[in-house]
């Protein structure tokens, strides 16, 4: 685990506790969506399965509007919602996340946290090191383009150079919470971290925002399937709620 705390961040154990969380539920939603788990993959197709595959196609039905027998377009769906999980998990739990509290003057009380775009071959602040030319500041499409291609080494262009790095050893980005994240429960704390790993990985917006399960669970039914497949409250719940 590459997780460095700064400041309250690092003396709140809730912190801490709530991207341990949010790694278990990535890595659970990820791994029961995944088409290479025969088993799993048969229970979530087969209509008459009851217990934890009902579940989730209750959840991915109320979330995201998937309809089972799963059409074309929704199987594409739920698989890329696989993909994305298995990378949260990994991004939270492998590669180098710096997490701390935005300093008072920066400080949004509307919102819990913020992601910044990651950086490759970092100093050990997590910032771009001025003494490496080879160090800069990526952007989340090109490591979402990463993750489509299911490669372990990444592939990034700097200065019209392709430059390939390991993002376990040789990426780091930071998650930068807000007071509002210290005041809430243990569920919201991991849900903002779920939330905000879909803006960065899915490339998810805020068309609507939910501080409860009763109000996420209306999204996908007030705005409809289109918007909340791309709502990142939409994607912080699912794991969640099954």
């Amino acid at each position: 685990m590459t997780r460095i705390y700064y400041g309250q961040a690092q003396i709140e154990a809730s912190v801490a506790a709530a991207f341990d969380q949010a790694v278990v539920a990535a890595r659970k939603a990820g791994e029961w969506l995944n088409p290479r788990n025969g088993a799993q993959r048969r229970d979530l197709l087969n209509l008459a399965s009851g217990g934890e595959s009902a579940q989730i196609r209750t959840a991915l039905q109320r979330y995201f509007g998937v309809n089972f027998p799963l059409s074309a377009a929704d199987l594409q769906f739920v698989d890329r919602l696989g993909t994305v999980y298995r990378a949260m998990a990994t991004a939270l739990n492998v590669w180098t996340v710096h997490v701390s509290y935005a300093d008072l003057a920066d400080h949004d009380e509307r919102e819990y946290a913020s992601t910044r775009p990651p950086v490759i071959f970092p100093n050990a602040e997590g910032e771009v090191d001025t003494t490496n030319p080879n160090s800069f500041r990526a952007t989340w499409a090109e490591v979402r383009a990463n993750i489509d291609q299911g490669t372990r080494n990444y592939t990034f262009v700097h200065n019209l150079t392709p430059v390939i790095v390991n993002p376990a050893t040789e990426l780091a980005y930071k998650i930068v919470l807000n007071s509002r994240f210290r005041n809430v429960s243990a569920f919201m704390k991991c849900e903002t971290v779920l939330h905000e790993m879909s803006h960065a990985l899915a490339d998810t917006n805020d068309a609507a925002y939910a501080d409860d399960v009763a109000t996420a669970r209306q999204i996908c039914a007030v705005y409809g399937s289109a918007v909340a497949r791309d709502t990142a409250d939409c994607w912080g719940f699912f794991p969640m709620d099954w």
